[in-house]
């Protein structure tokens, strides 16, 4: 009886293990399963099942950021998961971009602001980069931001804008820039002035738009080129913009001309914000993600919010989108002289 007991014993232990070695032996098939399942409920609607990762470019605080994190609740509100907005500054946002394309699973779960700098890093002579806005998954713009020309309010060489053009060919002006180079929208209005009007301009680079402004306020400077969401309060500080290039005038400074208004050319510059994906994401969650970023747009909150630190509110997408960049592309390209 007791070699009976321990036969079935040994038997049952024989078993387990066998069960035990088959469970193992199948992990890899299940989990090969489970990434078919993953891959598959890419386009099978789950998506998004987990929060996703907007990254910004830009420091915490400023206005690209802020516009990411009002963006990221109107998102979460459409896409029932959070949104997370991960700050990686740094060479213009190049970093956050490099770790985008190069550094991040295609799945949808990770997108990140863009403006016109992902549109001329290729062509910037101190620092070209190899990835071009063609790398980009573009999904909607959300912001256009015109540059505007402001003088200070004792200001008595020059009134307006054809004044000023007129002073800086008879005289030397100085106005300072982040970049002075096609990256940089300012340094692109002083090398419009230089090339289209044989203005007398010396461009000093600084760190930001607001080292520029507090130069400009100090007297260090003649004139000071930004965009419109930089001059709310340009009255409240003592200075007044003159000139938006603009094809119409900004609803939040409609008593400034636009330079087609004033006779002296009909330039157009603006600073764009949008998101995008890298290349190799899921067509059906590009149009999810791309349909979820329109009902962000309308949402009311996202847009008082906005509105609040004067970023004009501009939808564009599909070939709209890409139309918008090529065409400032181009305009920039033909002030510096570069070849496309």
């Amino acid at each position: 009886m007791k070699k009976l007991v321990s036969m079935l014993l040994a038997a049952t232990m024989a078993f387990s293990m066998v069960a035990c070695g088959g469970s193992a032996a199948s992990s890899t098939p299940a989990s090969s399963t489970a990434d078919a399942s993953s891959t598959a409920s890419q386009s099978d609607g789950s998506w998004p099942s987990k929060p996703i990762t907007l990254l910004c470019g830009y420091s915490a605080g400023g206005s690209s950021d802020l516009g990411c994190r009002y963006l990221a609740e109107a998102l979460k509100n459409d896409l029932g998961v959070p949104v997370i907005v991960e700050n990686v500054p740094g060479s213009g946002s190049w970093l956050a971009w490099n770790q985008l394309l190069h550094n991040t699973d295609p799945d949808g779960y990770t997108f990140a602001l863009v403006n016109l700098s992902a549109l001329y890093g290729h062509y910037d002579e101190t620092n070209p980069r190899e990835d071009t806005i063609d790398d980009f998954e573009l999904l909607a713009n959300h912001v256009i931001d015109y540059q505007v020309l402001c003088i200070r309010s004792d200001e008595t060489r020059f009134s307006d804008y054809a004044s000023l053009v007129k002073y800086a060919q008879e005289n030397p002006l100085v106005m300072a820039s982040a970049t002075t180079s096609i990256t940089s929208g300012d340094g692109t209005v002083a090398k419009m002035l230089q090339k289209e009007h044989n203005c007398q301009l010396t461009v000093i680079p600084v760190d930001g738009a607001s080292d520029a402004t507090t130069m400009f306020l100090a007297g260090e400077t003649d004139f000071l080129s930004a965009n419109v969401g930089d001059v709310m309060e340009a009255e409240e500080n003592g200075y007044k913009p003159i000139v938006v290039f603009a094809d119409e005038r900004s609803k939040y400074l409609p008593d400034v001309p636009t330079a087609k208004e004033t006779g002296v050319d009909d330039y157009v510059s603006f600073s764009a914000r949008g998101y995008a994906y890298m290349k190799g994401v899921d067509q059906a969650i590009v149009d999810r993600m791309t349909q979820a970023l329109e009902d962000a747009f309308e949402d009311p909150d996202y847009q008082k919010n906005m509105e609040a630190m004067g970023a004009e509110l501009k939808l564009y997408t599909g070939d709209e989108y890409k139309a918008l960049l090529d065409e400032q592309l181009d305009t920039r390209l033909e002030i510096w002289d570069v070849q496309k």
